[in-house]
């Protein structure tokens, strides 16, 4: 159990050595993660002597097996309450047997024969998929039992993402050059020697990142059954039409991961170009993820994905071209490819996040968690048929095991395992992706008929509960006056909402977000506003989750990260709360609501009037400086980002545009009447709605 003692409030901070001790953990998994995605298939041919055909299978096999450990380890993990708590303890109880694990996988001994050393490699990758899932599932999950403030959420991710980042150039650097001559006789000790000085510092970072972080967050009550989640899949073709690109796109990328090491070697010349290709990837999985949203925004999700697949067939077919020892084409290349897998990628999960929406519209049922690790199973499959076909196509264009120079049929194959087959992959991925159902419209529509159904629900719940909530002709009706009021910033909502609730004796109700905390979180995540599609949506809402929708303005897709479930989970639960406390606040005697999306909540109550508030940028901007008294810079400011970020919100958590007019009963110009006038405007209108 956790205290409320030990709870820390939406607004409280996390003190920057947990973040930085949060981060450690990730440092320590990809240090094992990628020296088998981006190594082992080079070290099983090259150094334990697999056959590279054998080699693609064993890749394949394990991979998948790492599908299963993950939806076993996220049924068992978590259960178990501890005084260390549910999720940090599996870092100290398994990650020795990680280790170990890892230093025996590329350790293979030089007097074994094939079967053996074969059956060696195939159990020792087993046995780390295995406690790789049991350390990794807990650590992905564990950012959301550490906090329920979503910029902290963000700053937790964020810490991540760049230590995976640094963690991939560093281990590149570090074991790359270790390939460039495999036939040296002492090469099987230096990679075991390499590989116990990386599984020690491994399990140093999983120590501190253990003794650094803490678990305040409750578990959540109720967990959906096998049963349910399947029979929601069953009947989510948006979700299955999704799984089927992931299986198809991340084939293509694990293709071409697993030969990746011979193309630096063997095409390009040097084992050490592989750091620079690494580097150029990664470039353009950044450089993309500023253009999503942009993107999303203007030819919606499945176009945006097939366009972005189709930059990444371009990517490898520019690889497969690339003239033998041309490292800069090739440099380009990858760039090419970074950005088309980093941008597919990251729209998958956001179409995740839209599946669910879908299998609550059309099942009743909402399984975040049930969705997030079906699609995680499949991508691990589609890594499994990558490897494989990696070792099969190279196998069969005689690949050599530590010739100094391989066959121009060799090279040829390597060519086609690392562009033409993943460029094959890739467009089988597009076209799966070009059936997928949802339009942006269609979402917007579902999303919108479960608002009211959760606001039918909280409605009904009121009345239940015995407030001044009435049913007439369909439609709810509150005794008192209701109104909502949105605005651009410094159209003067707060002052004349305030004294319309003042006139007509309601409770008046203003904003969720301050000027300062929006503030405080953009400049802990200054490219939060730009990656806002990247991830799942997560509500600003609740107790304990104040600005949690910033939580999706800096989602990672790092591999396994369990995280994305766990947050969706929130997300659900942020969303209905924000729902129920709206209709709360008018329930008894109406009230005056700012924000809170109480617009699109209340739009089924009869009587509600719903207003805008407008005036020209040069007239708000004057008179925010004046009530606020601020600078017209830092009112300029605070007036670019609210308009931006407060629409973002709307349009993320409960998929409306604020600045539809036809939204509102009542849009008013306040450069053109007084604040005053607006007020009496106001209190008329609601009087003569009512009354109708």
């Amino acid at each position: 159990m956790v205290s409320d003692s030990t709870r820390t409030s939406a607004d409280e901070r996390l003190p920057r050595s947990r973040v930085v001790g949060y981060s450690l953990g990730d440092v320590a998994n990809n240090v094992s993660f990628m020296m088998t995605s981006l190594f082992l298939m080079a070290y099983m041919t090259d150094i334990a002597g697999v056959p590279a055909a054998i080699a693609g299978i064993i890749y394949g096999v394990t991979k998948i097996w790492a599908g299963v450990t993950d939806l076993i380890a996220g049924n068992t993990v978590g259960r178990r309450e501890t005084k260390w708590g549910r999720l940090r303890p599996w870092l100290i109880w398994v990650s020795p047997f990680l280790a170990i694990s890892l230093v025996l996988l590329f350790s293979t001994p030089a007097g074994l024969g094939p079967t053996a050393t074969i059956a060696w490699v195939l159990l020792f990758d087993a046995a780390f998929q295995l406690c790789y899932s049991f350390v990794n599932i807990p650590y992905g999950s564990l950012s959301a039992a550490m906090t329920e403030n979503g910029t902290d959420r963000s700053r937790l991710s964020g810490a991540r993402s760049i230590a995976s980042s640094m963690t991939g150039v560093v281990l590149s650097l570090v074991l790359s050059p270790q390939f460039e001559d495999t036939t040296a006789d002492d090469i099987r000790l230096r990679f075991t020697t390499a590989t116990i000085i990386l599984a020690v510092i491994a399990l140093v970072l999983y120590w501190l990142c253990f003794r650094s972080t803490r678990e305040v967050v409750p578990a959540g009550a109720g967990e959906l059954t096998l049963k349910t989640t399947l029979q929601m899949v069953r009947r989510n073709k948006p979700l299955l039409v999704l799984c089927l690109g992931a299986l198809f796109l991340l084939g293509a990328s694990f293709t071409m991961n697993a030969v990746m090491l011979y193309y630096a070697r063997d095409v390009l010349g040097s084992a050490t170009s592989f750091t620079w290709l690494y580097l150029c990837q990664t470039i353009g999985t950044i450089a993309v993820a500023s253009l999503i949203p942009a993107i999303t925004e203007r030819v919606g999700k499945r176009v945006g994905y097939v366009a972005l697949a189709a930059v990444g067939v371009v990517g490898f077919v520019l690889i497969a071209l690339t003239p033998t020892g041309d490292l800069l084409v090739a440099l380009l290349a990858f760039l090419v490819f970074g950005a088309g897998f980093g941008g597919t990628n990251a729209l998958m999960f956001s179409m995740q996040a839209d599946t669910v929406d879908y299998g609550e519209w059309r099942t009743g049922t909402r399984a975040e968690g049930g969705s997030y690790s079906i699609l995680s199973f499949v991508r691990k499959v589609g890594q499994g048929v990558g490897g494989f076909l990696g070792g099969a196509v190279i196998g069969a264009f005689g690949y050599t095991a530590g010739a100094q120079v391989q066959s121009p049929e060799a090279i040829q194959g390597i060519k086609i395992a690392a562009g033409w087959v993943p460029a094959a992959l890739c467009v089988i991925a597009a076209v799966a992706l070009w059936f997928y159902p949802l339009t942006n419209d269609e979402h917007r529509e579902i999303v919108r008929e479960l608002n009211d159904r959760r606001a039918r629900h909280a409605f009904g719940e009121a009345t239940a509960a015995g407030g001044a909530v009435s049913v007439a002709d369909g439609e709810f009706v509150v005794a008192g006056p209701v109104i909502t009021i949105n605005e651009q910033y410094g159209a003067g909502a707060s002052y004349v909402a305030a004294r319309v609730a003042e006139r007509l004796g309601v409770p008046y109700a203003g904003t969720r977000f301050s000027s300062e905390q929006l503030e405080q979180a953009e400049a802990t995540q200054p490219a939060a506003a730009s990656a806002a599609v990247t991830g799942s949506s997560a509500a600003a809402f609740g107790s304990g989750g104040m600005l949690g929708f910033l939580r999706s303005f800096s989602r990672t897709t790092t591999e396994g990260d369990a995280s994305v479930s766990a947050d969706a989970l929130s997300d659900s639960r942020l969303i209905q709360q924000n729902v129920a406390d709206v209709i709360d606040m008018v329930r008894d005697s109406g009230g005056v609501v700012v924000g809170r999306d109480a617009t699109v909540i209340l739009s089924e109550m009869q009587g509600a009037l719903h207003v805008r508030l407008e005036a020209p940028l040069r007239t708000r901007v004057s008179r925010a400086a004046e009530a606020y008294g601020v600078s017209t810079e830092v009112a300029a400011q605070r007036q670019a980002r609210e308009d931006r970020m407060r629409v973002l919100m709307s349009d993320r958590l409960m998929h409306w545009d604020p600045t539809d007019a036809s939204r509102y009963d009542l849009v008013i110009d306040t450069s053109e009447i007084s604040l005053d006038d607006a007020v009496d405007m106001i209190v008329a209108a609601s009087e003569a709605k009512r009354a109708s």
